[in-house]
């Protein structure tokens, strides 16, 4: 009996610690249901973010808080405020794991490692697929296979980021990559990690939100190769599409706009398309269209173009400009030709042709310092009006103000100034040296050009805008304003010239600059009722303001496209990505 008493008073035993730990349990289970949003900021939400997910319990409640990290994305660099710890996106390895944005971590699998892991020519990319392999021996093979398309979009996001910053850097720039301050004169999004509290997120939001700001997301965007359809965001309303991302936004109560991001995917396939054609020996059939690479400079003077924000050259000592709309641009004229007879006749076109859009190619050409950056090829600007045709910024205008300069020097052999002879020489071995300088199509879409051909351009605009700096400070009398202004009054306004309803959107590049060379005794008949200096070194001035404005516009590429009102340029209203 003895036995039996034994074996019952075990299996009572048993039966009482398992209901105990089954009591244990439930009631574990219901403190740890009081972390509210919790399972929202997990692996499977936010990527490797959810490594800063924790639990604080709160004695006064008797209840657990839900506390999590979110990234806050802005622009850092060239005239922007670095940010203590934050970790700038760049796309490397180092920046991605800095920032949490690991190497396809966020890749939907099967399409995108298929792209990623085959080169143009069709053989696999060996190195990428070492990359791969590294990646999910540290852990975050989960990621990639299983949670992708199901992450806060904010995540995806990141590493779109990532993608086009990486293509917009200089291999040096590569090279010394820095995950905390940014190269010099260059603006890089950037993160740094904002802990919050689950109980001040809004019952609308069920997922963490990211966080930026509307002047920021305006320009990242816009890096990446989106347009922005539709910006009124006092209404709420956002929408950016482009190079397969897609922007949409809505209004949360108390919190304010959320914007929503997703990749399409279609750029990433019908270039893998492209590729299988070509290892199969097949042409291209045009019926693969891939829409136009757009990689711009990441600098802050780059970004104002697109609000149509025109930053000056400080040593012209010109002021800043706004010519997105023709009512901006009718302002401006007003500060450019002081004299107001380019702005009256420039009102009087857009009564008689509402339609009418004034070139702005040549006037940005003019008067803003270089953009683009020593040792990078990268040319494109995004465009910051809708008509930017213009002689500078095209090889046969190029072509005809050296055919024009030379027909000049050989009319007036004895009364040309050592400065023009200079210039046509520049024009000269430029065209010796440098084909693209005056022979290529203008209309060719261009994201890159020679290395080397953009520095010598580089150094032609610094040196020639040192020169008319110097006569400005020699003699007080001339001012570069009022050259510019002359040129406008009497080159672009002339009858019958570029602002005619004729040749508004042609591209006669050569009747252009016949027309300002037939124009010059004018403009220097009003410069010399100005400034005390004599007529040959007046047209030694202009001359050098043509050639530094061509040697401007052949480094850079307009990109056209939508730009954001100028009542938004610099907005630090908060915006929230989903």
């Amino acid at each position: 009996m003895a036995g039996v008493d034994t074996n019952l008073a075990a299996a009572a035993l048993a039966i009482a610690l398992v209901a105990l730990f089954t009591t244990l349990a439930q009631l574990l289970q219901q403190y740890f249901a009081t972390a509210d949003g919790y399972r929202r900021c997990q692996k499977s939400v936010m990527g490797e973010y959810a490594r800063k997910t924790r639990l604080h319990w709160r004695w006064r409640e008797f209840r657990f808080e839900t506390l999590y990290t979110t990234p806050e994305l802005f622009l850092s660099g060239d005239g922007a405020a670095v940010k203590r710890d934050q970790a700038l996106l760049t796309g490397s390895e180092a920046s991605r794991e800095a920032t949490l944005v690991p190497a396809n971590s966020v890749s939907g699998g099967g399409d995108d490692l298929a792209y990623f892991m085959y080169n143009a020519d069709g053989t696999r990319n060996m190195d990428v697929e070492k990359d791969i392999s590294k990646t999910r021996k540290r852990g975050y093979r989960s990621t990639v296979v299983a949670h992708a398309g199901e992450m806060a979009c904010w995540v995806h996001f990141l590493n779109g980021v990532h993608d086009s910053v990486r293509l917009s850097l200089s291999p040096g720039q590569r090279a010394e990559e820095s995950l905390i301050f940014p190269p010099p004169k260059t603006r890089l999004p950037a993160v740094i990690f904002r802990e919050r509290s689950w109980d001040f997120q809004p019952p609308d939001v069920v997922r963490p939100l990211a966080k930026t700001t509307l002047a920021d997301i305006a320009v990242i965007a816009r890096r990446m190769g989106m347009r922005w359809k539709d910006f009124r965001p006092s209404e709420g309303i956002l929408r950016a599409e482009g190079n397969s991302h897609i922007i949409t936004s809505t209004v949360v109560r108390s919190l304010g706009i959320v914007l929503q991001y997703s990749n399409t995917g279609q750029g990433k396939r019908l270039k893998l398309a492209e590729q299988n054609l070509g290892t199969r020996g097949r042409k291209n059939n045009g019926l693969l269209r891939m829409e136009k690479e757009e990689v711009y400079v990441p600098r802050a003077k780059a970004d104002s173009f697109g609000c149509g924000v025109l930053r000056t050259d400080r040593n012209l000592d010109l002021p800043h400009l706004t010519i997105s709309t023709q009512k901006e641009i009718i302002v401006a004229l007003g500060f450019l030709d002081r004299s107001g007879a380019s702005s009256a006749a420039l009102s009087a076109l857009l009564k008689e042709n509402p339609q009418f859009h004034f070139r702005v190619a040549d006037i940005v050409a003019f008067t803003s310092p270089m953009i683009r950056y020593r040792g990078s090829d990268l040319v494109q600007v995004p465009a910051p009006s809708d008509n930017l045709h213009g002689f500078t910024r095209s090889p046969p205008g190029r072509r005809a103000f050296h055919e024009c300069l030379s027909a000049y020097v050989n009319a007036h052999q004895d009364n040309v100034g050592e400065q023009t002879l200079k210039c046509l020489h520049i024009c000269r071995d430029l065209a010796a040296e440098f084909g693209e300088w005056q022979d290529l199509d203008e209309e060719e879409w261009r994201v890159t050009r020679d290395e080397k051909y953009l520095d010598v351009l580089d150094d032609h605009v610094m040196n020639l805008t040192i020169c008319l700096g110097e006569l400005e400070e020699k003699d007080h009398s001339f001012r570069y304003v009022d050259l510019l202004g002359c040129h406008i009054k009497f080159g672009m306004f002339c009858e019958g010239g570029e602002t005619s309803m004729l040749r508004n959107w042609g591209t006669d590049y050569k009747a252009d600059v016949e027309g300002y060379f037939k124009h010059l005794s004018e403009i220097v008949d009003e410069m010399r009722g100005r400034c005390d200096l004599e007529r040959a070194v007046i047209v030694d001035v202009w001359v050098t303001m043509m050639l530094r404005g061509m040697c401007w516009g052949a480094c850079h590429f307009f990109v056209p496209g939508e730009r954001v009102p100028i009542e938004f340029f610099g907005s630090q209203l908060p915006v929230y990505i989903g």
